[in-house]
């Protein structure tokens, strides 16, 4: 356990790139809006258990900007449940999807409140295999889903939407954890997900652990990378001779 958790540890790598285009934003303006805010509000704040009270554990959460008391939170095997009054009531908005319920990440584009992005395929963990089928997009706050691919990703548990435009979304693919191949890495798309290219591979073995934005300059996007992938124990003709 020791030695497969070093190695795990070992194989992260750090990878920087320039992922949006068209971002005006300014450090100096953001600067000076957080220092218009009295610290002493934030004195008031404390932590609490918001449910929804459920068995299992929660893979993702996001909320909507501009839709005060709105979050959406996606579990490993329970789909995406939604919120608009800031935790005190939760009901299931992806249950309308049969053909996957593991979810790893959900992002809401930041300049429209109605359009949602789901990542399927948590992250191992504990010994599950909580595979995915791919990504799927709402643009009615998640009243309906669309299928938009990457199926063979298996597991997405990070991505990024453009904050002008909810239709450029970058998706972080861990990929499939019993096979090598070339679904995994960053993909982007400037469509809204009906197309995708990837724009960072680390090899057939290697996924994208986690998508971060540098706030004051937004297009400047950091991943992280894990080698997602687990030899065959015994393989096919030894597998036969038993």
């Amino acid at each position: 356990m020791q030695r497969a958790l070093a190695f795990r540890l070992s194989s992260f790598a750090f990878y920087s790139a320039v992922a949006f285009s068209g971002f005006t934003s300014s450090a100096s303006a953001q600067s000076a809006a957080r220092a218009a805010i009295d610290p002493r509000l934030y004195a008031g704040l404390i932590w609490r258990n918001v449910g929804p009270f459920r068995g299992g554990r929660v893979g993702a959460v996001t909320g909507a900007i501009g839709a005060p008391g709105t979050f959406y939170v996606g579990y490993p095997n329970g789909g995406v449940w939604k919120t608009t009054s800031a935790g005190q009531t939760w009901y299931p908005v992806f249950d309308g999807v049969k053909s996957v319920s593991s979810v790893g990440a959900v992002e809401v584009a930041p300049s429209d409140p109605n359009v949602v992005y789901v990542g399927t395929g948590d992250m191992l963990t504990g010994g599950t295999l909580d595979q995915g089928n791919g990504v799927y997009r709402s643009t009615d706050a998640g009243k309906t889903w669309q299928h938009l691919g990457l199926d063979a990703s298996k597991h997405i548990q990070t991505m990024m939407v453009d904050t002008k435009d909810p239709n450029i979304v970058l998706v972080g693919a861990l990929g499939d954890p019993q096979k090598k191949g070339d679904v995994r890495g960053v993909f982007r798309s400037t469509d809204g997900g009906q197309s995708w290219t990837r724009t960072l591979s680390a090899g057939d073995e290697i996924g994208i652990a986690k998508l971060a934005r540098a706030y004051d300059v937004p297009n400047v996007i950091y991943a992280t990378t894990m080698r997602h992938y687990t030899p065959p124990v015994y393989s096919q003709d030894r597998l036969r001779s038993f």
